[in-house]
């Protein structure tokens, strides 16, 4: 069995033809600082932690989104920090 991660983020990056989707928002950019926040952390902070981009998550209409992995969290946020937040919060509870 493979051990499951700790957290594990998914980021919405996608890009709709003609409608508004995540990555109209900054997603790419919000992913990038999200990942950097958590590489920067010491390693055994960030063991079992990964932040990985995702295509479309069926959210569009609440986007940019992620969702946190185990506990099921969904996120829709307004900027790279308050996704960095999110995730850099669950990680230290």
């Amino acid at each position: 069995m493979i051990e499951p991660f700790r957290h594990h983020l998914f980021v919405c990056t996608n890009k709709r033809d003609g409608r508004a989707a995540c990555e109209d928002h900054g997603a790419k950019d919000a992913l990038a600082k999200a990942k950097e926040a958590v590489n920067a952390l010491p390693a055994a902070e960030r063991e079992g932690v990964r932040v990985s981009a995702a295509g479309c998550l069926g959210r569009c209409a609440h986007g940019p989104v992620a969702v946190l992995y185990p506990a099921g969290a969904w996120i829709s946020y307004e900027s790279a920090e308050d996704l960095t937040r999110f995730v850099m919060d669950a990680i230290r509870r």
